[in-house]
């Protein structure tokens, strides 16, 4: 459990470290861009983020509900049906995987429904983070080094 909450943590910092050091003006971007909402729904969501964490349950509570903001500030989830597989899949475009990507979130969002709305989201993402679509995450950051 430990490893893959690392894992998870991992990402979510990836996606920080992506919009945090972007060179890139939040208004060069379209308005309806997924980079757009990214930069978006990150600072909307750190503005919520709570003091530091005095123990390992904090930190994950921490990062379950930033999940849940990013996803929900970015249009990919609603508290009534969980990620939107469809808008999800928009952002692996490049890969043309939209069907794969579909039902991977499809399956991992009705594997971890449950009432608590935060460890939902964060477990249905850690389920589909853990195979193609975490590698590509990764592989996206990794090409941002670049930029």
């Amino acid at each position: 459990m430990f490893i893959k909450g690392v894992k998870i943590l991992f990402v979510v910092l990836l996606f920080y470290l992506m919009t945090s050091t972007s060179t890139t003006p939040l208004e060069a971007y379209e308005e309806t861009s997924p980079a757009r909402r990214l930069h978006k729904a990150h600072a909307l969501c750190t503005l919520n983020k709570s003091p530091p964490a005095t123990d390992d349950n904090d930190n994950e509570q921490i990062v379950e509900t930033f999940i849940r903001c990013m996803a929900t500030k970015m249009g990919l989830w609603t508290d009534k049906d969980g990620y939107n597989a469809k808008q999800v899949a928009k952002f692996f475009n490049k890969h043309n995987y939209e069907n794969e990507v579909m039902t991977i979130v499809d399956y991992c969002n009705h594997q971890h429904q449950q009432t608590n709305l935060d460890l939902w989201a964060y477990e249905s993402y850690r389920c589909a983070t853990e195979g193609r679509i975490g590698a590509w995450l990764e592989e996206y950051y990794m090409l941002s080094l670049k930029l």
